[in-house]
């Protein structure tokens, strides 16, 4: 019971430093080109949702591969 809330800890854990690290390079973007004038709260809000995708995207890969790998003490 310990090691599943050890686990969600982490998960939860990598999703908030992953959504942070993609809303900064989704920064780094230049998206101000594809959005109409005068939508600057649209353009954040649509940063900050393709930050969350991107974000949730990059942190569910790397906790599936972490479970994976650790599944792999098993086969052995």
């Amino acid at each position: 019971m310990f090691q599943l809330g050890v686990h969600a800890v982490i998960s939860i854990i990598i999703y908030l430093i992953f959504i942070g690290l993609s809303f900064e390079v989704v920064k780094a973007l230049r998206i101000e080109k594809f959005t109409r004038k005068g939508r600057i709260f649209e353009t954040k809000i649509l940063f900050i949702f393709i930050a969350i995708g991107l974000g949730y995207l990059v942190a569910s890969f790397i906790i599936n591969f972490i479970d994976v790998s650790l599944q792999l003490s098993n086969f052995f």
